[in-house]
């Protein structure tokens, strides 16, 4: 099964570091991890490439958060993928930080870039991996997304991409359920 891994967050350097920017930092970890670089087009990056005889394409757009979805015509025609290749990675303040869960399928709760994929893509039956970014009670959710991790809490996230660099490439639906359980049993 070929993947569209399609890490969520936010274009600019003052969000790097930042909860609500995990997925754009899961994306740069696989590419760097895999000796790739990116390449920009009109609203998104990517990198395109063979890993164990399937193709896997990593995407950032570079739409800002909330308009995430609008990427998904041009990248399916470009790319010829369907929504059964599309796992998004995500942060997920419901989630204890460094706690991650697959889904293959999912709601959008209180995630704006989640509902605007779905909205685009008229359906939420898209696979999802949630990456936790812990939860606060001593700012908005706003302000608490878009904050960067601290010390320790940085290092733990690292710790969190690197596995999740070894884990999801290899994802197939021979395999799923064995990579929800493995994953989904991570803890950091």
């Amino acid at each position: 099964m070929d993947l569209l891994i399609v890490g969520l967050g936010n274009p600019g350097s003052n969000f790097f570091h930042t909860r609500h920017n995990v997925g754009f930092e899961l994306v740069d970890n696989l590419v760097i991890k895999n000796g790739l670089s990116l390449k920009k087009v009109k609203n998104y990056e990517y990198s395109d490439f063979n890993f164990e005889n399937k193709r896997i394409v990593l995407i950032k757009p570079l739409t800002y958060m909330n308009l995430s979805g609008n990427i998904f015509p041009s990248v399916f025609a470009k790319f010829y993928m369907k929504i059964a290749n599309l796992l998004v990675v995500v942060d997920n303040v419901d989630l204890p930080l460094g706690k991650c869960k697959l889904r293959k399928v999912g709601g959008t709760s209180t995630h704006n870039g989640l509902r605007s994929i779905s909205l685009s893509l008229g359906s939420t039956n898209y696979g999802r991996l949630y990456i936790g970014v812990g939860s606060n009670n001593e700012s908005s959710l706003r302000e608490f997304v878009l904050a960067k991790f601290r010390g320790s809490e940085l290092e733990r996230i690292k710790s969190v991409f690197e596995f999740l660099s070894e884990e999801i490439l290899g994802i197939d639906e021979s395999n799923f359920e064995h990579k929800v359980a493995t994953i989904n049993s991570s803890s950091f």
